[in-house]
């Protein structure tokens, strides 16, 4: 019973206390009496009813809000249409033998397509995605193993596969391995001129780059709080002139097998990982590239928050792909955070890496972001590369705007 008809009934008893002793012997008075009692009651019972029927219009109304919320979220599942548009203004200076001054560029802009879509096998879904880089700025595709320089589109990610809670996901397409997961979970540059992957030699190698061409790949569930394994390769027909790497120094890897397996844990606060690939190409189209495997060990640690709103966070990795004549890297990050703005600096060096003279490099890049949203953000950095060997410096200052949408 309702509060409000408690109160009516409290009050249609105390009527009835105080004027039963003195109309008692008056018939007429009780007869009144009873036919307001009976009137009061009457407006108790209908407003029950139309309390009853307010609740039922408001269950009605909860349950169409979730059905549309549901059928919003399974129609996102189905199809989900994300990008970026990332632009910056850079200025080159130092020895860049005439690529120096100052351009506006597009840094990894793409556009793509990805969904989830419910199957007859319990528990499993299809997986789906279609990815491709196009320019912002100019119509030329700036990016590593452009083919020519009317190259407007390049095809990035693309697989088609499956995943359950309870066994893991299962892709086969253009895949990035497992082995560039664990950098770029690391590198708040990923994209940009600071970039440690930038020409293999800022900190980490360019099998942190792109993607593996005719590939599949595996990755386990979450185990112990954060822990999952992958294992991936790739592979195609004997005597294919088909590259095995769609971009830079790694196209000139032709036909053949390549392979890897890797173990990451991240529980929001810790982060390891640590990853093995071999390559074995039946053709080898660049000196000092060698087939042979490539390791690396990383970590990151997040401290904070401090006062509400500050973190601070470390990272370093270690990798050798000496020798498929990448060099042997390292890499570390200091990344401070408070409100929407993102202190950051970074070291990497590269040596002994054959295919860039076997040169000892180093890099330092120092910068900030600033967040619009969840996903966007406005950044600048100073970047210098050093070829310590003969002495040669390649600075970059980039002021930069990285517009997401869909993710």
């Amino acid at each position: 019973m309702t509060t409000q008809t408690q109160r009516l009934l409290s009050a249609a008893l105390l009527v009835g206390a105080v004027a039963a002793p003195a109309q008692a012997n008056d018939a007429a008075t009780l007869r009144q009496m009873k036919a307001q009692m009976a009137q009061m009651q009457a407006q108790i019972e209908a407003m029950e009813r139309r309390l009853q029927e307010q609740e039922v219009q408001q269950q009605k109304a909860e349950t169409q809000i979730a059905k549309t919320k549901e059928r919003e979220e399974k129609l996102g599942d189905l199809v989900q249409v994300y990008g970026q548009a990332n632009v910056s203004v850079d200025h080159r200076s130092g020895d860049w033998n005439g690529d120096d001054g100052t351009a506006i560029n597009s840094n990894a802009s793409r556009i793509g397509v990805k969904g989830k879509l419910q199957t007859s096998l319990p528990d499993i879904r299809l997986i789906y995605q279609a990815e491709l880089r196009y320019e912002t700025t100019d119509y030329v595709n700036g990016g590593p193993g452009s083919d020519s320089d009317t190259k407007q589109v390049e095809f990035r990610e693309a697989y088609a596969g499956m995943e359950g809670a309870n066994w893991g996901r299962l892709r086969i397409g253009r895949l990035a391995t497992g082995y560039k997961d664990t950098g770029t979970a690391l590198d708040p540059w990923t994209d940009n001129a600071p970039q440690a992957r930038s020409g293999g030699r800022q900190g980490m190698s360019e099998l942190h780059s792109s993607y593996f061409n005719n590939a599949a790949d595996y990755q386990t569930p979450k185990f112990f709080g954060g822990l999952s394994g992958n294992a991936w390769y790739s592979t195609q027909f004997d005597d294919s002139n088909k590259p095995m790497h769609n971009t830079g120094t790694l196209r000139n890897y032709i036909a053949g097998q390549a392979g890897g397996l890797g173990a990451k844990y991240d529980n929001g606060t810790i982060f390891l990982g640590a990853d093995w690939l071999d390559i074995n190409a039946e053709r080898i189209d660049r000196t000092g590239l060698e087939n042979g495997s490539a390791w690396q060990v990383a970590g990151r640690y997040k401290f904070g928050p401090f006062n509400g709103q500050q973190t601070l966070s470390v990272s370093a990795l270690y990798e050798d792909a000496n020798e498929l004549g990448l060099g042997r890297n390292v890499y570390t990050n200091l990344i401070y955070g408070v409100d929407r703005f993102r202190f950051i600096g970074a070291y990497g060096q590269n040596r002994d890496g054959a295919v860039y003279g076997e040169k000892d490099w180093d890099n330092w890049s120092i910068g900030m972001k600033y967040a619009l949203n969840k996903r966007s953000e406005l950044l600048a950095a100073w970047n210098q590369r050093m070829d310590n060997t003969d002495d040669k410096d390649f600075n970059t200052l980039t002021v930069g705007l990285k517009a997401k949408f869909g993710y």
